[in-house]
């Protein structure tokens, strides 16, 4: 049976077969959530300067499309990791080890999650855009600037991949945005999550 299953796999495309999306993700990703938590203190109030995208998070979620979904998930979780990786974290004062155990937990779900798709895809034009933007407006919310940010949705992952860094570095505050935002998206991924994982469950039940 086990070679049937191994025939199987070899026959259809990876996202069919990602054991990790079923077996393993919802364990993970609670994982980086409680690092998250753990990292600093309570996370923010404060609204963010950019609107959260749920409308791409419906769009994935009413899509039959697995491999799309995959995709998705997979991104969305490198340009959250990208976010903590373009400048000095320092100013943010978290708990040095809870912030190292959320990176390598992040990054984990993404190697695995790329063994379930076409790695060579590149990252969807409209989310890049949105982090971009995401990590620009942080920035100029939480620092003094001399004109207001004028940046349109489409342009939100370009404006977000120029960090803080090329001026100050990041700010505590800006940090503090992008941590509660962080949630947001991993609450997010995790209820996609649930509904492919459904589709897939009643899919391969018998009727």
């Amino acid at each position: 049976m086990l070679f049937v299953f191994f025939v199987l796999c070899s026959a259809l495309t990876p996202a069919l077969c990602c054991d990790w999306l079923d077996q393993r993700f919802s364990h993970v990703n609670n994982k980086c959530l409680t690092h998250l938590k753990l990292m600093g203190d309570p996370l923010t109030e404060e609204e963010s300067p950019v609107p959260f995208p749920y409308d791409l998070y419906q769009s994935m979620r009413n899509t039959q499309v697995l491999e799309s979904q995959l995709l998705f998930i997979r991104d969305s979780l490198k340009l959250i990791s990208d976010l903590y990786h373009h400048g000095n974290r320092s100013s943010a004062a978290w708990n040095t080890n809870e912030e190292t155990n959320f990176l390598i937990t992040i990054d984990r779900q993404n190697e695995e999650l790329n063994k379930c798709v076409s790695i060579e895809k590149p990252v969807k034009v409209l989310l890049r855009k949105y982090y971009k933007r995401l990590e620009k407006s942080a920035l100029h919310r939480t620092l003094p600037v001399e004109k207001p940010v004028n940046v349109t949705l489409s342009e939100y992952y370009k404006s977000l991949e120029k960090s803080a860094l090329d001026r100050t570095g990041g700010s505590a505050a800006y940090w503090e945005l992008i941590r509660m935002e962080t949630k947001r998206h991993l609450d997010q991924l995790e209820m996609l999550v649930s509904i492919i994982t459904s589709r897939r469950r009643s899919a391969a039940s018998p009727h």
